[in-house]
């Protein structure tokens, strides 16, 4: 019968019997049973489905491991023949409906064959026994498998997948230890959220570990391979095709392991929550690995893994806890494509062809999630490494440094951030190169690191008790920061430390390490000669004089004041040397007289000095009158300043020819006035011009004795000032009767008159003595007696509005605070909401002040809660708490008739997109958890649990908090332990 007779048949009078389809049964399987049953091939049934016009109408290629997705036209003809409903196939394949195939030709049924690794779900053979119990033939069958589905273990079997074939079921009566492994498997994925993915970590490693060559202390897997060894099996074939059978047990048992919370905090509390280097610094966790495997030796051989999949793990574990973000926790369960077992069709060999001819070699695949671009810059980049380890031996390159144009050091910054996501090739190829080039800390401490151990190298040990005598400054602070940080370092900085003598004792034992003063001030002196040498003296450094790079002004200000002082005395070499360099270094006179002695020198150099016309010649107008000043001063100034000035001209019979030629030259026009005059001990003090004063009246000034000063009063003014005080307070009695107050602002004149500053500045003096401990002057209890705030002690800016709203009272208009009257959208109204609101932080005399214009308490609480309503509602939410114990509140709660419920959610919904507001920090303040970064179905759910733990409604709650412990925020977690609901 032809396909197109079987379809007539079928269509026409029904089918001759019923074929159910497994569950979990591929669709491709299912055909070819149904085709089983007509006494049909496979293809031939295909072309009965999908036949359009005497045509097939399916694509792609019929494999043994193929699967196929039909159409919606296909699927009623398969069920037809099948004589199931569609509901039923629906429920029974998992393909059945997953794709609508593109047809070659368009209308009709049509179907779509695929196949591969990455195309299809996983898969496997079904038990034959199985097979044959719920079929009633010896009918081979594919069904999709999950992780926890490859055993049978009623009749022992290893339900195999193989590309290329059908799958092949493996007897394991010989390892128990599988079907054992797979129960274990089973109880996982019941009982652990993350068992599955769990699983697929540990599979990881389990496959990383299985392309490695196997250690000599390894017996398990070996002899169960040869166990599971199909009779006239090549070996080497075996090997590949059987590595998830083998390694089953073992990979249930990690997932065990990597789920279990108890570890997981084991293993951050061991790490100190230092993101490990090497898996070496995690002795704990790889002591339990190797207990839980039945391998004393694997710890020993995981010491020093650096990449791949389990320390991966490890990084992600202890990351997640130190961030505790999302991203960090769902990074502890990712497995990158990197290291994932590769798929068996990339690794078994082709099969030997019909006439035995031998299989021809496979082309080498490149790792799948890696491209060859990718590839190549990597080699580019590890060849750059190469060359930059060679020459400084190391891989710490800053990130900004570009060594022979290429950016090596961006390219590294880019691949440590993705180091754990690394091929194992690359990542090995870079460790082999330099080990600490992914160090999990900073590069610059890397490069110290190697400057240390250079030093230690080449000088001998560093010495920390004597406090890192033989190094630099610079890193002798450095180590001796590192010993004081020692027991927070990272360990593998301990190791480290250790190579170049920095043990525990020694780091406990340093030193800090001190500057060599002898060495800083040879440098400070070099710095000083060059400056000399530059500008002719060292009398024009500043204190802010920066001399190459090298702070001299603020190192001989320090000189100069031991000098002077002798509270530390200056090293008599030293004190020596700088007067060799500048005699006059640290004179006995102002700084200020030297530095203009030195601006005359200069001025003055090859001009001959004419007293006659007051040094009119100089061009420099300044030096000419310091010059004058000098001559005027002359007999006051040292032998020593005399001196000096005699070398540049100016001698007793100079001096007086000066003074005599003050003395009868009438008032010259203005001159460049200077700025700094000396005093008798040679200060400089602000003074004017000398052209800005009489020739005569400047010689007796300089000539005659001060005239004896009147004593003045301690209290109250000077006689010679009560007129100008009578005069500002008439001005102030005028002001008050016209405002009723004086609390005029800074630029207020009257009549004139500035009464605003002059108010100003007796306010500051009252202040100045007050802070002092000065009683006050007596004069300033007529301006109390005036206004008895006329200096409050709070801001002026509110005593001025505090008036304004007594005006406005005054002038009979409307005022009712508790009535928002007048409204806060004015200014006046503004400032009333404000003083109201801050009425019980206010000083006791604006309260008074407050009272007597009608501002009592209760009518500042009245006012805010008619202008802040949210200040009703967070009444009725602190209502709510008193009572229940939080804020944690369905919507549609009410409060005394206020729905509370629907407010809160409004106020969390604000404060999440706007920040904080002032109800949401009133709401903190009575529920600190009333807006958690959760789910409120959480919120409501602990408070439930809280207040009623032992109901079965609860108690299934925190079952499920307690087996998602590792999801959980870190304040829920905070929350549930704090409580006792959950001991930890």
């Amino acid at each position: 019968m032809t396909a197109s007779g079987v379809l007539v048949t079928a269509l026409a009078g029904g089918a001759a019997g019923r074929v159910a389809p497994l569950y979990g049964e591929l669709t491709l399987s299912f055909l070819n049973r149904l085709a089983a049953r007509y006494h049909l091939g496979l293809r031939d049934l295909l072309a009965a489905i999908t036949e359009t016009d005497g045509r097939r109408n399916v694509a792609g290629m019929l494999h043994p491991d193929s699967e196929i997705h039909l159409n919606a036209q296909a699927r009623e003809r398969v069920c037809v023949l099948s004589r199931v409903p569609a509901a039923v196939l629906e429920g029974a394949l998992p393909a059945w409906t997953r794709a609508e195939p593109h047809a070659h030709y368009p209308g009709g049924p049509a179907g779509r064959l695929t196949r591969g690794e990455e195309a299809v779900a996983p898969w496997g053979p079904t038990c034959p026994a199985c097979c044959a119990v719920r079929t009633g033939r010896r009918v081979p069958a594919r069904r999709y498998l999950a992780p926890g589905e490859r055993v049978c273990a009623r009749h022992r079997y290893w339900l195999l997948f193989l590309p290329g074939t059908s799958g092949l079921p493996v007897p394991v009566g010989p390892c128990p230890e599988v079907v054992d492994a797979q129960r274990r498997h089973v109880r996982l994925l019941r009982h652990c959220p993350a068992g599955a993915q769990a699983f697929e970590v540990a599979r990881a490693v389990t496959g990383s570990w299985w392309g490695q060559p196997w250690p000599n202390e390894e017996h398990l897997w070996p002899a169960r391979l040869e166990a599971t060894r199909p009779a006239g099996a090549d070996p080497g074939w075996w090997k590949v095709a059987a590595r998830d059978l083998i390694t089953y047990p073992e990979t249930v048992v990690l997932a065990r392991l990597l789920a279990d919370r108890t570890v997981q905090e084991r293993t951050v509390t061991e790490s100190r929550r230092h993101l490990p280097h090497r898996l070496g610094e995690l002795p704990g966790l790889l002591a339990e690995l190797a207990a839980q495997l039945g391998r004393p030796w694997l710890a020993h051989h995981l010491a020093t893994i650096t990449h791949g999949p389990l320390f991966t793990w490890a990084h992600s574990c202890v990351r997640a806890q130190t961030t505790s973000t999302p991203a960090a926790r769902k990074a502890l369960w990712t497995v990158h494509s990197a290291h994932r077992p590769r798929p068996l069709s990339d690794l078994l060999p082709h099969a030997p062809a019909a006439d035995g001819t031998p299989p021809a070699a496979k082309p080498a695949r490149r790792l799948r999630g890696h491209s060859l671009q990718a590839e190549r810059a990597f080699a580019q980049g590890l060849a750059h490494a190469r060359a930059y380890h060679q020459e400084h031996g190391h891989l710490a390159v800053p990130k900004e440094d570009t060594p022979a144009g290429y950016p090596l050091g961006q390219w590294l910054a880019n691949t440590r951030a993705r180091h754990t996501r690394m091929p194992a090739h690359q990542a090995a190829a870079l460790t082999a190169l330099y080990p600490w080039w992914n160090a999990p800390w900073s590069t610059l401490w890397q490069r110290t690191w190697h400057q240390a151990r250079t030093h230690h190298q080449t000088h001998g040990p560093l010495k920390p008790a004597r406090g890192f005598s033989t190094t630099s400054y610079s890193l002798g602070e450095w180590l001796y920061l590192q010993c004081t940080r020692y027991p927070t370092l990272h360990p593998e900085q301990q190791r480290l430390l250790t190579h170049i003598g920095i043990d525990a004792a020694a780091a406990a034992a340093a030193r800090p390490r001190r500057r060599n003063l002898k060495v800083g001030a040879e440098e400070a002196l070099a710095h000083a000669r060059s400056y000399a040498a530059e500008h002719g003296g060292l009398a024009s450094v500043t204190s802010a004089t920066v001399h190459d790079g090298f702070c001299l002004g603020q190192w001989l200000a320090n000189q100069r004041n031991r000098w002077r002082t002798g509270h530390r005395p200056l090293p008599a070499g030293r004190a020596q040397a700088l007067t060799a360099i500048d005699p006059w270094w640290c004179p006995p006179w102002h700084l200020t007289w030297q530095r203009h002695y030195h601006r005359a020198q200069g001025a003055a150099a090859g001009r001959r000095l004419q007293a006659e016309n007051g040094f009119n010649a100089l061009d420099d107008s300044g030096a000419a009158d310091w010059l004058w000043r000098q001559c005027a001063t002359y007999d006051e100034l040292s032998e020593e300043q005399r001196q000096l000035l005699a070398g540049i001209g100016i001698t007793p019979q100079v001096a007086r020819a000066a003074r005599q030629h003050a003395r009868t030259t009438p008032k010259r026009p203005g001159a460049t006035p200077a700025t700094d005059v000396e005093d008798k001990a040679g200060h400089a003090t602000t003074a004017a011009a000398p052209a800005a004063l009489p020739g005569r009246r400047r010689t007796r000034r300089a000539t005659e004795p001060e005239r004896p000063r009147k004593p003045r009063s301690r209290l109250g003014h000077r006689p010679d000032l009560k007129p100008g005080f009578e005069t500002a307070l008439a001005h102030s009695r005028a002001w008050h009767a016209e405002h009723g107050h004086l609390a005029a602002p800074r630029d207020t004149l009257h009549d004139g008159y500035p009464l605003g500053m002059w108010l100003f500045s007796q306010r500051n003096r009252a202040k100045q003595r007050a802070r002092a401990g000065v009683p006050p002057s007596p004069h300033l209890t007529e301006l109390t007696a005036i206004d008895p705030w006329w200096n409050p002690p709070w801001d002026l800016h509110w005593q001025r509005n505090y008036y304004r709203a007594r005006d406005h009272i005054n002038a009979g208009r409307p005022f009712n605070p508790a009535a928002l009257t007048p409204s806060p959208s004015t200014v006046l109204g503004s400032w009333v909401t404000r003083a109201c609101l801050q009425y019980h932080q206010l000083h006791p005399g604006q309260r008074h002040l407050l009272t007597l214009i009608g501002i009592t308490p209760e009518v500042a609480h009245a006012r805010t809660r008619r202008a802040h309503p949210w200040r009703t509602a967070v009444e009725h939410a602190q209502t709510f708490a008193d009572t229940h114990g939080h804020l944690a509140v369905p919507r549609d709660t009410t409060q005394d008739g206020f729905p509370l419920g629907r407010w809160l959610n409004k106020q969390r919904y604000r404060t999440r997109k706007t920040g904080p507001t002032p109800a949401a920090h009133a709401l903190t303040a009575i529920d600190p958890w009333w807006n958690p970064p959760w789910g409120m179905v959480w919120q409501h759910g602990y408070q439930r649990a809280r207040t009623q733990p032992h109901t079965p409604a609860n108690r299934r709650w925190l079952t499920k908090q307690h087996a998602t412990w590792p999801l959980l925020h870190p304040d829920q977690q905070h929350l549930l332990t704090t409580t006792g609901l959950i001991s930890i």
